[in-house]
């Protein structure tokens, strides 16, 4: 009897909802399944003191990823041909990812900024290693990845100047590697898309610094405003990132208060003031839903919106911490971007309103979206 039971709780707990078109139904399960149990592990060690949920959780996820990794790249060399270096660009730690055949090349070789996702909390650039090596070697280009400091223990904008400054640093030496200055683009996933476009519209503004030739960015997440998006809706209950971990990781982020989570969730954490203002258009459902009407709103000046008593409310409306909140005057002039959404992601519509805006701006845009892709599929 105790077995039969065992078995069936242990059915009941591993099954995860599962889109009925997406390719490979067992990853995404599985990743969910772990994404539930570390989350639940996580509050469990936070519950006995041992720990925080966020550093817990991203303790288990680093374990897990590791051993993943070193299962799956058992007996390959997905380093070869690259010289791979740690070092430091201003104060911050990136591991250089050079093609030896970039190197000894008598031209010089673009290069590529990438910062890995994780909300901001989670994962590092060990976790990211074959995905940054393998386009290193793929494309002959010397890649950088960014170790930013993580949340909750470095609220923003830590991870933004981090982000900011290993960039600058690596666009003031690009000769030092070989690479031409005039060719070095900024690519991330997830929140390294926040912080690659965010990083950006920051040099965009930048006197005297060579300009970033492109934008890759990868199911990025870019507003916290709106968490009823109909992406959110569609999406919100699945464990790879639900709207409840969503919305934790942005708390993590902007003042380590988690208290908040079900004021975010229920979209009460923004004044009426600002759902009728411009920046509730930056947010339209008619740019992912077009027989929507288009939101009437009243243009208002930042510093009189009023917010609720929440801790470091207004760096909601920041282009730093939340790029799809830029003014469109700031999104003209970027540099070209390459934008990627899945079907089956909260961040889904993040992506199609920021492509949408950097369109009607004037940018040249690329959009690929993966209708059966869910959040995280790449790595």
């Amino acid at each position: 009897l105790v077995f039969v039971v065992a078995v069936v709780l242990l059915t009941y707990y591993c099954h995860e909802p599962v889109p009925p078109d997406v390719p490979q139904p067992t990853m995404f399960a599985a990743m969910a399944i772990v994404m539930r149990t570390a989350r639940h592990m996580a509050n469990i060690g936070e519950y006995l003191g041992i720990g925080t949920e966020p550093t817990n959780l991203r303790y288990i996820l680093w374990a897990l990823t590791r051993a993943g990794q070193k299962v799956m790249t058992l007996g390959t060399a997905y380093r070869e041909g690259l010289e791979c270096t740690d070092t430091v660009f201003d104060g911050v730690s990136v591991r250089v990812y050079e093609p030896v055949s970039a190197a000894k090349s008598n031209v010089k070789v673009p290069g590529l900024v990438f910062i890995h996702g994780g909300g901001f909390v989670l994962l590092n650039v060990d976790t990211f290693d074959e995905l940054t090596a393998h386009l290193a070697k793929e494309l002959g280009i010397v890649v950088v990845s960014v170790e930013y400091r993580l949340a909750p223990e470095h609220m923003f904008p830590a991870a933004f100047d981090d982000s900011v400054a290993a960039t600058k640093f690596f666009l003031q030496n690009a000769d030092k590697y070989n690479v031409d200055r005039t060719r070095i683009g900024i690519s991330g996933d997830s929140a390294g898309g926040n912080l690659a476009a965010a990083v950006t519209l920051a040099l965009a503004k930048e006197k005297g610094l060579p300009k970033l030739k492109t934008q890759a960015l990868m199911y990025p997440v870019l507003q916290a405003i709106d968490f009823n998006t109909p992406s959110y809706l569609d999406n919100g209950y699945m464990n790879i990132l639900s709207k409840d971990l969503m919305v934790s990781f942005w708390l993590w982020y902007l003042n380590n208060d988690v208290s908040f989570k079900e004021v975010f969730q229920a979209n009460n954490h923004t004044s009426g003031q600002l759902k009728r203002s411009q920046y509730a258009g930056y947010v339209d459902h008619k740019m992912v839903r077009p027989n929507l009407r288009p939101k009437v709103v009243t243009p208002v000046k930042k510093e009189s919106i009023k917010f609720p008593e929440i801790p470091n409310i207004a760096t909601i409306l920041d282009p730093r911490f939340a790029p799809l909140m830029a003014d469109d005057a700031d999104l003209e002039g970027l540099p070209p971007a390459y934008i990627m959404t899945c079907e089956y992601d909260v961040l889904r519509d993040d992506g199609v309103m920021y492509a949408t805006r950097l369109q009607k701006a004037g940018v040249r845009v690329e959009h690929d979206h993966y209708e059966r892709g869910f959040h995280a599929f790449l790595s």
